[in-house]
């Protein structure tokens, strides 16, 4: 599986054991400006980011491809994608290459977290508000559904059991702030874990609150990521009352 930078995606077999999915995050890059127009694919992308690193001596193994998958945003007027590279080494060289040419056209090659501005641009697009096309990650239409609270609770975000650890928390609200908040501004990221719920029938584990800073902030997010999946899972988001989120959630963290 392929971390597009919210949700995994299949990708084929590369023969790499799943333990560097503790790197994952130092080895995503975001991709922005990409040439749809003129006919750019994941696999040409791929072959010519490769090509560039082995000729730049950017390769740990010049005879080893080290982009591991490519991915593109299929969303109406997008024009960003995420790929991830082998090693955390070979992605700090990537990033050298900021700016490449790709059709004639200069690429944006950054870390995720420094893609989007403050002005909600992502790849010079706004996020949040594309509609989306055909591509294997958004299997399900967007909702142009509306908020009705900044509030917005996302129904078991993650399977708790006894396996689950302080790291998987911490995995999922950092993935939550990073994924949701690029389309909206969040003000809070709560996740509720099994002491959260002892003695409290309204709390379940694995539930994660959103506290936006308006509802129309909530919107953005439950528009743009609403329609998505995680961890395999269809995200279920729904807005919850703002005085109940203050009263009775926001204390316990």
């Amino acid at each position: 599986m392929f971390w597009d930078g919210f949700q995994w995606v299949p990708r084929a077999d590369t023969g790499i054991t799943n333990d560097i999915n503790a790197s994952r995050k130092n080895r995503r890059l975001y991709l922005g400006n990409l040439p749809y127009h003129l006919g750019v694919t994941e696999d040409s992308f791929s072959k010519q980011l490769y090509e560039t690193m082995r000729d730049r001596s950017m390769c740990n193994d010049p005879n080893q491809n080290p982009v591991l998958h490519v991915w593109f945003a299929r969303d109406k007027g997008a024009n960003y994608g995420f790929c991830e590279i082998a090693s955390q080494e070979e992605t700090e060289r990537a990033l050298q290459l900021d700016g490449m040419l790709v059709l004639g056209v200069p690429v944006s090659i950054k870390r995720p977290n420094d893609a989007v501005s403050p002005l909600g641009m992502i790849g010079g697009v706004p996020v949040g508000m594309q509609m989306p096309g055909q591509g294997g990650m958004l299997a399900l239409p967007s909702a142009q559904v509306s908020a009705t609270s900044p509030i917005i609770r996302i129904d078991e975000i993650l399977k708790v059991d006894e396996k689950t650890t302080e790291d998987d928390f911490n995995d999922v609200k950092e993935d939550m702030q990073e994924g949701c908040g690029a389309h909206g501004k969040l003000v809070m990221v709560a996740i509720v874990k099994p002491e959260h719920a002892k003695g409290n029938a309204t709390l379940k584990p694995g539930d994660v609150y959103l506290q936006c800073a308006t509802t129309d902030e909530a919107t953005k997010v439950m528009r743009a990521m609403g329609h998505r999946k995680y961890d395999g899972r269809q995200i279920s988001m729904t807005s919850y009352e703002e005085s109940k989120f203050n009263t009775e959630i926001k204390p316990l963290f």
